[in-house]
């Protein structure tokens, strides 16, 4: 694997505060030569190590045109089982290194590691995702083998796998999913995609990540030619709620999908000074929380959740009203349809009366009164979460 000094100063172009928080190419999309040299970043037979990196050094993989159903890339992963000298060996791809020590499959010997002072055989990683998620498709001719992705979130040091899996001092988290064939022709494509939580066991502080894919769980084992396509690896932060309280009190009916409240309060007093907290689904989420007076008898209260890579995030919206206040219950809304909702110009609304168009400190945009349906123009506005109010009800617009 090499790291092309164009690829570099890409990549340093790009949001450079969270690239720590995701892989580079993790599509498959960029490789240093042709379609049996290393994709840029990751390594495999190829670049080894070992006694016996030199017998198995010959490709077990290959850059494939197209993708996954939706993908928006031009190429994909494919690594398989070759056998050599009558032996199996796994496909296998890591953002490490591969040590071939041994012509035993399932020799201690024969590992993936990180090698922190080659950058070639690297990764740094500072994040702690919650989950990975990845498309596969994978061909076996045996329905029972299984393929297998994992990524270790490790510290400072040259950690080993599978051998040091099992010391928590060295790693911090580890995401591991076995699975068997989503396809029993090896002419077949079929994808699906895995969604792997990390499970924080290690103690170990986050400083490199490890990601191994191969084509058996176990060493050795399966077929000659058994084959897994990767694409699309994605770690996933959380910017979700797990409760809001108003006044102290519990929304009953929260959950956690569900981005829009409206709560009575007693007086009018209230909804300035009535207490609005939140409780993230991650600690290491952030949340903003801003209050904005719409009139006598409303404020809106926005809480804005964002994820510890500092680019995905959630807002909930809760209107505190005195009109008809009911207490912490939900005070039902007239339904007010919406869309396209994201939008990237317009958005339409359906509704009999008049709907108002604010951003998230509640200053008035526009407003109307809608009989059937009419359209709002958000091209004179800047990308991000808008609040359309109808009746006592605010409903949040998501401009792209």
């Amino acid at each position: 694997m090499r790291k092309h000094l164009l690829t570099i100063i890409a990549l340093a172009a790009a949001t450079v505060a969270n690239a720590q928080f995701q892989l580079p190419n993790p599509g498959f999309e960029q490789w240093d030569g042709n379609s049996t040299s290393e994709p840029t970043y990751w390594n495999s037979f190829a670049t080894a190590d070992g006694s016996f990196a030199g017998a198995a050094s010959t490709p077990h993989h290959y850059r494939r045109s197209g993708g996954r159903p939706g993908a928006s890339g031009s190429h994909y992963l494919t690594i398989y089982t070759k056998s050599i000298l009558g032996i199996k060996a796994n496909g296998n791809m890591t953002t490490g290194r591969i040590h071939a020590g041994a012509m035993t499959a399932a020799s201690s010997e024969n590992y993936n590691y990180t090698q922190r002072g080659n950058s070639d055989h690297s990764q740094p990683f500072s994040g702690t995702p919650d989950s990975m998620y990845l498309w596969v498709s994978f061909y076996a001719q045996s329905e029972g083998s299984q393929a297998q992705v994992s990524a270790i979130l490790h510290g400072d040091n040259d950690f080993k796998s599978p051998n040091q899996e099992n010391d928590p001092s060295l790693y911090c988290a580890k995401a591991t999913a076995a699975f068997t064939r989503t396809t029993s022709s090896a002419n077949s494509m079929q994808w699906q995609q895995i969604k792997v939580p990390f499970v924080y066991d290690g103690n170990a502080s986050p400083a490199y990540m490890l990601i191994n894919l191969t084509t058996n769980a176990t060493p050795g084992s399966g077929d000659a030619n058994d084959s897994l396509s990767i694409d699309d690896i994605e770690f996933i932060y959380s910017s979700w709620l797990n409760g809001i309280s108003v006044g102290g009190e519990p929304i009953s009916w929260f959950s956690k999908g569900t981005m829009d409240y409206t709560v009575g309060v007693s007086d009018t007093s209230q909804l300035t000074t009535c207490e609005v907290t939140a409780t993230p689904e991650a600690g290491d989420a952030t949340l903003r929380i801003d209050r904005s007076r719409l009139d006598d008898t409303t404020a809106l209260v926005a809480i804005t959740v964002t994820a510890e890579d500092g680019v995905t995030m959630h807002t909930y919206c809760v209107t505190l009203t005195t009109s008809n206040a009911v207490g912490i219950d939900a005070v039902k809304g007239v339904p007010l349809q919406i869309y396209p909702n994201p939008a990237t110009e317009r958005v339409t609304v359906e509704a009999e009366g008049e709907v108002s168009l604010h951003d998230l400190t509640g200053r008035l945009l526009t407003t109307r009164t809608v009989h059937g349906s009419d359209t709002f123009d958000l091209t004179p506005f800047p990308s991000g979460v808008y609040l359309l109010r109808y009746g006592q009800t605010i409903y949040r617009v998501i401009k792209k």
